[in-house]
């Protein structure tokens, strides 16, 4: 649906957004088989199976390839609905769609070769082929479901060249016969050793019957061009066997299969779960909430009463809310030289020094008001000795601390500004 905006673009013409509304699935199919509690029996593996391949042939026969068909793509609700998901690699196929009996076609222009996911990728496309067609998808329907009866991927390869290693060890080594033309193939040069493998296809999946057998491995055929297509692999013998596929509302219902779950499996800490409907907070120990699931003002509680909301619990809140104070001790009054008579307000050598003057404040224990009537030129009481560089004695009289030495970070500061400044006069010294 298209939602219109209330503000205009720069021609005048009022905005609209799309917003794509999509039903909810509980499931991929992926995630149902990581979960050990679930078993999938032969009529259920027919009903997803048959469900799949509608889709497929929907897709097919309006011009489209998918190209990235596997168990993580299929989507699953409890009401026992399949759908295909992620087209971010299908485009258009320019030739025309399958016809009953012809395979996935013959393909007459080049595609880009890096598509599907590795381990169910065909082997064509494996070996450099560019010229592909819908068989593509096919094949990642077989490998889909013999992973529905093995519970896991059968060709899980670590780089291309193991790929194409597992692919001809399941379906024997390529051949005139079982992939004619393989030779000519960009990447050919990698099956050089393969081509002694043994198939194994039928001894791995002997427990689909002889009906399965059949259907997997046409499903799986080396050769594109004899690979069976959507509406052939529908019409299949498996399909009318016993025993026959379930309907989709005969399917139980699993436990979602989102990431909480996968936790739990996994045997790793699960997340907080979210409120409940009609509450909002932090989670199921939120110590507010609002009325229809809104929350209150920032400067508003619950009640209506113009007072913050409570702070949260120090666990739960953000770095720039934790107590930062510092807690270090002041710097010495000695500007850092600590000997073994130091001690905070007494100076080396003169102990009969020691600031221990309290100010009385006789009016109400309040300090005298300010005069504001004296000439600030006139007040002399925040002026204290200082230091005299060139004699090392202190200017302002007898009440300056003679004993006293100067901190050398101010030294090192007062040399540092003295070179700048001589570098500032030597560069105007050069303009001239």
């Amino acid at each position: 649906m298209v939602v219109e905006k209330p503000t205009r673009g720069k021609d005048g013409q009022k905005r609209g957004t799309i917003m794509m509304v999509t039903p909810y699935m509980h499931h991929d199919l992926s995630g149902l088989l990581e979960n050990p509690s679930v078993q999938f029996t032969e009529r259920q593996i027919k009903c997803y199976l048959l469900q799949l391949l509608k889709g497929i042939q929907y897709l097919h026969k309006n011009n489209i390839l998918h190209r990235d068909i596997k168990a993580a793509n299929l989507l699953i609700n409890n009401k026992g609905i399949l759908q295909i998901a992620d087209f971010g690699l299908a485009r258009r196929f320019d030739e025309p769609p399958p016809k009953p009996g012809s395979g996935g076609g013959v393909a007459y222009r080049q595609y880009t070769g890096n598509v599907v996911t590795r381990w169910y990728r065909a082997p064509e496309l494996c070996l450099g082929e560019r010229n592909y067609t819908t068989s593509v998808d096919i094949w990642g329907v077989g490998c889909v479901f013999a992973e529905m009866k093995k519970g896991r991927p059968i060709l899980p390869g670590n780089t291309d060249t193991h790929q194409i290693e597992l692919i001809f060890q399941l379906c024997g080594p390529p051949n005139e016969r079982s992939m004619p033309g393989w030779e000519k193939l960009p990447d050919a040069r990698l099956v050089k050793g393969f081509v002694n493998c043994q198939r194994t296809l039928e001894a791995q999946f002997n427990v689909l019957g002889s009906s399965g057998v059949a259907l997997l491995s046409d499903l799986l055929k080396l050769d594109p061009r004899t690979r069976v297509n959507a509406m052939d692999a529908l019409d299949h013998e498996y399909f009318r066997v016993e025993p026959l596929p379930a309907k989709p509302s005969e399917l139980p219902a699993f436990e979602d299969s989102h990431e909480l779950d996968r936790r739990k499996r996994a045997g790793q800490k699960p997340l907080p779960p979210a409120p409940a409907g009609g509450t909002v907070g932090v989670g199921p120990s939120a110590d507010w909430s609002g009325h229809m699931g809104e929350p209150p003002p920032y400067h508003m509680n619950g009640n209506g009463r113009h007072v913050r909301p409570p702070p949260p619990p120090p666990d739960r809140r953000p770095a720039w809310m934790k107590e930062t104070r510092d807690v270090r001790a002041p710097p010495p009054m000695d500007g850092g030289m600590r000997g073994p008579d130091h001690r905070r307000g007494v100076i080396k050598g003169d102990k009969d020094k020691t600031d221990t003057y309290i100010p009385s404040y006789r009016d109400g224990g309040r300090p005298p008001p300010r005069d504001d009537s004296r000439d600030w030129r006139d007040d002399r009481r925040h002026e204290r000795p200082r230091d005299d560089v060139r004699g090392g004695r202190p200017i302002g009289g007898p009440g300056g601390d003679r004993n006293r030495e100067r901190d050398p970070r101010d030294r090192e500061r007062d040399r540092e500004q003295r070179e700048r400044d001589r570098e500032r006069e030597r560069a105007r010294e050069w303009r001239r």
